[in-house]
């Protein structure tokens, strides 16, 4: 059950991110945190109340959990604003190596032989992927791109593991509507600290919006997904198959977006292809 869900949760992301990441020509990072707020409020939690598959009474333990995961996921907007998708996308796809190390340590999980394999392929695919393209000698020699991935593979990775802690307690459902919740005082701190970002008047650029909207609404929607599958499954081996979204998004970027993948690219689709087949398999 949990497999599903994970790979429910990484392709519908995968499809938003890269709506976004055709969005962000016009939207600033905080306009994204923004109208994500907005849909999630005005949206999906009116529809998780509707349902009736919300559990209200949350301990403040829940609360700080989703307190956490709302600041570390608004990150995101800001880190795939700075170089090319195809490979800050795919260098955050490291995320998966903190979650597992969390997860090992704190909550003692250990993988099987050949759910380990298919771990280290995902890893050794997300490497290939991550190689950055010669032709970009401007990103070469600051690496800044480099930087910001893996703060951002950080910070995905300890959402992803708070993510797992929170639905020991509570179901995936409950966990995600707090979650955004929690995106109102996380955006009032963002108005704050990004006055640059402030930019009201791109909203008026109708193209980047629907795309934006569209791409934040399926990322967030993604999110009940993903949290299901930690509800259901093990941190160490969930990680890996989430983290197939940046690898769609990848792919979605060289195709849509014309960001030409390199053959090594192509081999690390390839491994990480066959490392979630031998964990899907083998979970």
């Amino acid at each position: 059950m949990w497999f599903l869900y994970a790979l429910l949760g990484a392709i519908v992301t995968g499809v938003g991110q890269v709506l976004v990441k055709r969005g962000q020509i016009a939207l600033t990072p905080f306009l994204d945190n923004l109208l994500a707020a907005v849909i999630v409020n005005l949206i999906l939690v009116p529809l998780l109340l509707f349902f009736d598959v919300v559990h209200i009474s949350a301990g403040s333990e829940i609360l700080i959990y989703a307190l956490i995961v709302a600041f570390m996921y608004a990150s995101f907007y800001y880190i795939i604003s700075l170089g090319n998708v195809s490979l800050m996308v795919s260098l955050i796809n490291a995320f998966p190596i903190v979650v597992i190390i969390l997860a090992v340590s704190f909550l003692h999980e250990w993988p099987n032989s050949y759910q380990w394999s298919g771990i280290i392929l995902v890893v050794l695919g997300t490497i290939c992927i991550s190689r950055e393209k010669d032709r970009k000698k401007k990103i070469r020699r600051k690496k800044l791109w480099l930087v910001w991935g893996l703060i951002g593979a950080l910070a995905i990775g300890i959402a992803e593991f708070v993510t797992k802690l929170a639905t020991l307690a509570v179901d995936g459902f409950t966990f995600t509507f707090y979650v955004y919740l929690m995106y109102i005082p996380q955006l009032i701190i963002l108005t704050f600290f990004d006055k640059k970002g402030r930019k009201f008047k791109n909203l008026k650029n109708k193209s980047g919006l629907a795309y934006t909207v569209s791409g934040i609404f399926l990322i967030e929607a993604g999110l009940i997904a993903i949290a299901l599958a930690y509800q259901y499954g093990i941190a160490s081996l969930v990680s890996p198959v989430v983290s197939i979204h940046m690898l769609i998004t990848a792919v979605l970027a060289a195709l849509f977006l014309k960001e030409k993948l390199l053959a090594i690219q192509k081999i690390g689709i390839l491994f990480t292809l066959m490392g979630i087949s031998v964990i899907g398999i083998n979970s």
